[in-house]
C-alpha cells in the first residue's frame, strides 16, 4: 500500500473515533500489520541506499508510520 494511502486509512479511522464511532477491531488489527510492513520495508530501503535525499525522506516516512503504529496501539 502506498504511503499517502496508508495515512489516509490511519487517520480516517482515528477520525472516526474522534466523532464517537467504534473502531472495528479486525479494521485496527490489520492497519498495524500494514505499519508493520511498511516500517520493515523502509527500514531495509533506508539500509540499502546512500543517496542523502532518498534517506532523508525515508526517515521522515519511517518516523511518520512508527508514530501512527505507536497511537494505533494506545487505541
Amino acid at each position: 500500500m502506498k504511503f499517502s494511502r496508508l495515512v489516509d486509512k490511519f487517520e480516517s479511522l482515528v477520525n472516526k473515533l474522534d466523532h464517537g464511532s467504534s473502531i472495528i477491531p479486525e479494521k485496527l488489527e490489520k492497519l498495524q500489520q500494514l505499519l508493520e510492513a511498511k516500517i520493515t520495508r523502509y527500514e531495509a530501503k533506508l539500509a540499502a541506499t546512500e543517496d542523502p535525499e532518498k534517506r532523508r525522506k525515508l526517515k521522515t516516512r519511517l518516523k511518520v508510520v512508527a508514530a501512527q503504529l505507536e497511537k494505533s496501539r494506545k487505541l
